[in-house]
């Protein structure tokens, strides 16, 4: 079997490209031996990302590859590292070289067992996504959470092909107070790993544990759909809760960017 570091990194570039696909305008490439993919919006830090597949793929020619893939639109990028791993080395020596600048770290976090779940508060209703219509409510409680870290909120308004929540291989996950839609998580499972991404959390409705019992149930979902792995990429705010489930750090990804070309 693979080490973990490399089926957590394949997870989370398997996953990118299909939350690329939820949004309707993105282009996503399957390169020689990297995956490039561009969303609707143009910011380079969340909606732009490059990724290495294969480790041995030359670093120089990934950021041509990036730079012609990108540049064509107009954009920069962010190039997705592991820092600290040997098979990434490389690849951060001539990004820096280049240009690129590094932006913003989150640590790469995983579990091997499932996970304990908890009790909702009083009033609180936890429903599993099993249509495409509460899909709204999915991202505007993303909007709402995610802004308070810095995303931009415009980033979840592209994300109009809402079958994708519903995919086989997917299960999304959504807390309500009566018609009001207070937290998400959701875990998207490839070859044995489930990975937990957009795990959010209301600003009025935090301190309530909701984050922990949405990805309690995000991790279980996972490993009924046969994962035996789970991953995830933690925010500075989710990391303790993490780390308090079970959660270890294996490595840190480090995001470096690429300003957009000269006009």
């Amino acid at each position: 079997m693979e080490p973990t570091a490399h089926r957590a990194h394949i997870n989370l570039v398997d996953s990118s490209r299909q939350l690329f696909e939820l949004d309707s305008g993105a282009a996503v490439v399957d390169a020689d031996g990297c995956v490039l993919g561009a969303g609707s919006s143009d910011n380079p830090a969340i909606s732009n990302a490059a990724f290495r597949v294969d480790d041995g793929l030359d670093p120089g020619e990934l950021l041509q590859q990036a730079r012609e893939f990108f540049g064509s639109r107009g954009r920069g990028f962010s190039l997705w590292t592991r820092g600290g791993l040997p098979e990434d080395r490389d690849l951060v020596e001539v990004a820096r070289k280049e240009g690129l600048h590094p932006f913003f770290e989150m640590p790469e976090m995983v579990m091997e067992s499932r996970a304990e779940e908890t009790s909702l508060p009083a009033g609180v209703e936890l429903r599993r996504l099993d249509d495409s219509e509460r899909a709204a409510d999915y991202w505007r409680v993303a909007k709402q959470s995610y802004v308070s870290v810095g995303f931009p909120p415009e980033v979840f308004d592209h994300y109009d092909n809402h079958s994708g929540l519903v995919a086989d291989n997917a299960v999304a996950f959504l807390a309500y107070r009566g018609p009001e839609p207070l937290a998400i998580a959701m875990t998207i499972v490839t070859d044995g790993v489930a990975g937990i991404y957009w795990v959010g959390t209301t600003e009025g409705a935090r301190g309530q544990g909701l984050g922990r019992a949405l990805t309690a149930a995000a991790v279980n979902a996972g490993f009924d759909l046969g994962a035996d792995l789970t991953s995830l990429q933690a925010s500075p705010m989710g990391e303790p809760v993490y780390r308090a489930m079970g959660f270890e750090t294996i490595f840190d990804y480090k995001l470096l960017m690429a300003t957009p070309p000269e006009r």
